[in-house]
């Protein structure tokens, strides 16, 4: 088990589907079971020993770090502003989220409300680069969907990827080791500046790696809560599953 270095959690969208709860507040600050669903995310991974945390805001980001820095230490976040949030999607989120340093990362979508238990799991994995997997439950064809080898590894990733091929759905969290964290950014770089796909998915990057050879390995948190909130009714579904605490 390695523990990463540094988590990236990605909050710049406007959220527009979530309209009118997200006219002037962030999808993030919404509540679930009594918290925000991004308050619940980082408790989470403090208590995984995760406290170097890169916020990426941009709808409301102001509002987003006041309420961080209510909570928390501050001195556990570095902010940075997405200024292009409604031109751009979260590839290029992530990728202002770069360091000079080759770090281990751990990679959240701010819109995901889990369970402690599936950031241990992802973390506790002893594979250097890994993704948690929802196997079990309704997979859409608009959600994240994963393709396995034989092998057992990550063959493909993203919205493309058929229903009945699919082994589940991405829930969002990611870890990944220096090396590959490192490769990430330059192809995301590439990508974005160079090639203009400012308005892209990063599992695009993701699965670019995987096609060059890079071992990613999916953690299955079939048995633990896990949703995304991408619309009014993701939102409802949330607050159904997590008004209990889990045992």
């Amino acid at each position: 088990m390695t523990t990463p270095a540094r988590a990236v959690i990605l909050a710049a969208g406007s959220a527009r589907r979530m309209r009118p709860l997200t006219d002037e507040v962030p999808k993030c600050l919404l509540s679930v079971a009594g918290r925000t669903i991004l308050s619940r995310a980082v408790s989470n991974l403090a208590g995984c020993g995760i406290t170097r945390i890169t916020i990426v805001d941009g709808f409301a980001g102001d509002r987003v770090r006041s309420a961080l820095g209510s909570e928390f230490p501050p001195d556990w976040f570095t902010f940075v502003r997405n200024r292009d949030f409604e031109t751009t999607n979260n590839a290029y989120s992530l990728w202002l989220a770069r360091s000079p340093e080759d770090e281990s990362l751990l990679i959240l979508d701010a819109d995901v409300v889990f369970d402690a238990g599936v950031a241990d799991r992802l973390i506790g994995d002893e594979h250097p680069n890994r993704l948690a997997l929802r196997s079990r439950g309704e997979v859409g064809d608009e959600d994240v969907k994963v393709r396995l080898g034989r092998d057992g590894r990550i063959e493909d990733i993203g919205k493309h990827v058929s229903l009945d091929r699919a082994a589940g759905e991405s829930v969002g969290l990611a870890a990944f080791s220096s090396g590959f964290g490192r490769r990430m950014f330059e192809v995301l770089e590439r990508r974005l500046l160079s090639e203009g796909r400012r308005n892209e998915w990063y599992e695009s990057a993701f699965l670019e790696l995987i096609e060059a050879g890079e071992a990613v390995y999916p953690v299955d948190v079939e048995d633990l809560r896990a949703i995304e909130v991408d619309t009014p009714e993701d939102l409802l579904r949330a607050r159904d599953l997590f008004e209990v605490p889990s045992r």
